[in-house]
């Protein structure tokens, strides 16, 4: 009876997935359309309007943490903790999903190759190296890596954390910060609307195929998993 349990919320992650998929797929062809393009000019046009001085620097500062630099070093800081306490199911979790992520947005970049706002050509870069690659617009990488990075740490919360309002107030500091990066991309006019919607609908795709191969039960404990 537990190992059906397992099985049917395994199943449940599946389906969240390809219901994620499915939507980033609606809006990856809703880019190439006359519709795809009304969405990101009407709301491009409302970040212009509501741009402000105060809002570049607030937007610039939310940026930055879903920087390359700035994901890395938390990546480092929380597989070094996951080692430390021998949570290795967790740890190979965090591996494949954050590595796997960004091999998925270079991917989809490379496949798609949409143009970034205002046709400007953008490298990237990692700790001011340019690295001689075109940057394409869909999907963000700073979405995604913001995304897939407080996905997973809302779960790790919920695994290890017992208090009910130590938990409620992670999960809302996790998605403000994710919407924070996701808006300061579309104020910065870096990407579209759309850009952002399927970053977010794919890196939770991403999530929750990872999680089926390493979904383990809450009864198990933290420390358990190195047993």
């Amino acid at each position: 009876m537990w190992w059906g349990k397992i099985r049917t919320r395994k199943r449940i992650f599946l389906i969240i997935a390809a219901v994620f998929l499915f939507l980033f797929i609606v809006v990856a062809f809703l880019t190439t359309g006359t519709q795809g393009f009304l969405i990101d000019e009407t709301v491009a046009y409302w970040a212009d309007q509501n741009a402000t001085s105060f809002m570049a620097s607030l937007m610039k500062y939310a940026s930055f943490i879903g920087s390359s630099e700035m994901v890395l070093l938390v990546t480092v800081i929380t597989g070094f903790v996951l080692l430390v306490r021998r949570s290795w199911r967790n740890f190979f979790f965090f591996f494949v999903l954050s590595v796997g992520g960004v091999f998925l947005n270079l991917l989809l970049k490379m496949v798609i190759q949409r143009a970034r706002p205002g046709d400007e050509v953008s490298y990237i870069e990692v700790f001011n190296l340019n690295l001689e690659i075109q940057s394409y617009s869909f999907p963000s990488g700073h979405t995604m890596r913001a995304t897939i990075l407080f996905l997973f740490l809302i779960y790790l919360t919920y695994q290890v954390r017992k208090k009910t309002a130590f938990k409620l107030i992670s999960y809302i500091v996790y998605t403000v910060l994710i919407i924070a990066v996701a808006l300061s991309r579309i104020m910065l006019d870096a990407h579209y609307v759309t850009d952002i919607a399927g970053a977010i609908l794919i890196s939770c795709a991403w999530f929750f195929i990872c999680l089926y191969f390493f979904y383990k039960p809450k009864r198990t404990s933290f420390l358990s998993f190195s047993r």
